[in-house]
């Protein structure tokens, strides 16, 4: 009798913490209410003590933008190379090295020029010293010695891109204010995002690709420093050589060649003409009448005075001489005294304000500059208030996320609208429904009173798969329907094995009791088989499957455990209740 009690104490126990984990879903999806994480006081009552977790709906259901990105690894390769460079001339220069020339080839390798023997020996020894993890000797190049990344960190550089870029994103979706985003590494090297209900993709997708570098660099040669100099060439000439780079490869900037490849192409062409340390930069103009968008050369130096790595915060207001909107941003301590002294060197020359690649404006420095503030301006170009303002909002908001290593790449996009989600919804259920209808019948026609104690363990085994759903906060797909129906239909398998065996019991002329208890020993070795067998099959779908197919190897391993539960043990207690505690000598079965 005890054993019978702490028991019924387990299941009701369960059934009850189910109830209490899918009251949050059922507000969600019929009361249109969310349970936040920290109830404020004026929230409901029950607000304190429910859940925040709710079970969420795959994009099959809800509609929504599906995208699978890349990320530019070249560039990711070279910023580590540029790193290494940086690192070394700092290292030489605190070692009092000179004449040692440290550059960066076309190819993403380094290039170390020394002057001599006696210098090469030293600067191999500062390189064995501190960057023998990073890179291995690559030949000669000339009289340079050539040294690429080594396989260890160019692997650890790849993977460190990916993880990055996986948290700026989540930074940039929580600002955006997406409800519920799916955002997870896919396979090694590539990121899936769905977000359901979006209803303005193309914004998202311009801030989601935004790879918010942000750099000041000297600019040598351009509209304001139209005579170049130095080595430079003059602004005239400048324009001269991208006419003459479109002409000769036949290539310009458009959808199909993004600025990112234009840029790569142009710099390479022109590699031995440019001054050292140099390269090609745009600024973009669209012209108010026509909307045709040209673009204004600049040459400036590579090596930036300040960059985004500097940057504390960002926000956008309005420029108080001509109320355009505007980004205004504050670098670290760190940063702003890098600013300051950048500033101080080069005072009379003109910096340029370069924002993913594109020179957003170039004012004098007139001055040293301290305090570590600045602005950038987003030009009105013929555009709307309103669209300057998105544009001021989401360079703040991109740049206050921090900047992705590299840029994304545009893998794999689906956008899937909300009818076909309600569609998909409506059948699914449909389908679900029926299905538990007809085992229902079947098990009461069939079974009659024991048929009615399994249709009530397969309520309870679906009430506990959705009420875990939704307490991991896990997505129910259209794929997580169909292992819904299968893993119900595989417990009306279960029971119908442990049925079966009693009423073989029955005939043997066992009462009642000792024919139940038979069935249930001699089905539980095939019933546990069967489940490890697919709970083993769901393990290696959730492992190496990805998207639907993930979906589908959740809702089957929550099954699997359910079915498990219900029919071996919830079921067994329910008899025990019912049946035996009343004394009853037999029943229907």
């Amino acid at each position: 009798m005890k054993s019978v009690t702490w028991r019924s104490w387990i299941v009701g126990f369960t059934i009850f913490f189910s109830i209490y984990l899918l009251i949050p879903t059922y507000l969600k999806f019929s009361k249109g209410q969310t349970v936040p994480k920290i109830a404020k006081a004026d929230d409901p009552w029950y607000y304190h003590w429910l859940p925040s977790e709710s079970l969420k709906l795959g994009l099959d259901l809800m509609g929504g933008l599906h995208l699978v990105l890349g990320i530019d690894f070249e560039e990711v390769h070279r910023d580590a190379v540029s790193k290494l460079k940086n690192q070394l001339q700092e290292i030489l220069a605190q070692d009092k090295i000179e004449g040692v020339a440290v550059e960066v080839s076309n190819d993403n390798k380094l290039l170390v020029t020394s002057p001599d023997a006696g210098a090469q020996k030293m600067v191999d020894g500062v390189i064995g010293k501190h960057l023998s993890e990073f890179v291995d000797p690559d030949g000669m190049e000339g009289k340079a010695e050539r040294l690429r990344l080594s396989s260890l960190y160019e692997a650890e550089v790849r993977r460190r891109a990916i993880d990055q870029s996986l948290e700026t994103l989540r930074n940039r979706i929580d600002e955006f204010g997406i409800a519920e985003p799916i955002l997870q590494r896919q396979g090694e090297e590539k990121i899936l995002l769905q977000f359901p209900g979006v209803t303005d993709p193309g914004r998202l997708k311009d801030i989601i690709g935004r790879t918010a570098k942000l750099s000041f660099q000297i600019v040598r040669s351009g509209p304001e420093e139209p005579g170049g100099g130095n080595g430079a060439p003059s602004e005239t000439e400048l324009q001269k050589w991208v006419d003459e780079f479109g002409k000769t490869k036949n290539m310009k900037v458009d959808p199909n060649t993004p600025m990112p490849t234009y840029l790569k192409e142009i710099n390479a062409f022109y590699a031995s003409k440019l001054p050292k340390g140099t390269e090609i930069l745009f600024h973009k103009v669209t012209n108010v009448n026509t909307k045709e968008v040209t673009y204004i050369p600049y040459l400036l130096d590579k090596d930036a005075l300040v960059t985004g790595e500097d940057l504390q915060d960002a926000y956008y207001s309005f420029n108080q001489e001509n109320n355009e909107p505007i980004v205004n941003f504050q670098l670290t301590p760190v940063g702003a005294t890098k600013f300051e002294k950048a500033t101080g060197e080069n005072v009379h020359k003109y910096m340029a304000i370069v924002l993913d690649n594109n020179v957003h404006s170039a004012p004098r420095i007139k001055q040293r500059i301290g305090g570590g503030r600045a602005m950038i301006e987003m030009g009105t170009q013929g555009r709307a208030q309103d669209q300057i303002l998105n544009e001021a909002k989401d360079t703040s908001l991109v740049l206050r996320s921090g900047a992705l290593p590299a840029r994304l790449l545009f893998l794999e996009e689906r956008t899937i609208g909300p009818s076909l989600g309600a569609d998909s919804i409506r059948q699914g259920t449909e389908s679900l429904m029926i299905g538990m209808a007809l085992m229902f019948g079947l098990l009461i026609i069939y079974y009659r009173g024991s048929g009615v104690i399994a249709a009530g363990a397969l309520v309870a085994n679906l009430m506990m798969i959705v009420a875990a759903l939704a307490a991991f906060e896990g997505t129910l797909t259209l794929p997580g329907l169909a292992g819904l129906t299968l893993s119900l239909a595989m417990a009306v398998d279960a029971n119908v094995l442990i049925f079966e065996h009693t009423r073989d019991e029955l005939r043997k002329g066992k009462t009642f009791r000792m024919a139940l208890n038979e069935g249930y020993d001699q089905a539980f070795g095939a019933i546990f088989d069967a489940n490890v067998t697919m709970l083993i099959a769901s393990l290696v779908l959730f492992s190496f499957g990805y998207g639907p197919i993930r979906g589908f190897a959740v809702t089957m391993l929550i099954g699997n455990v359910a079915s498990l539960y219900t029919n071996v043990f919830m079921t067994k207690v329910v008899f025990d209740t019912v049946v035996f505690r009343k004394d009853r000598t037999s029943f229907s079965v």
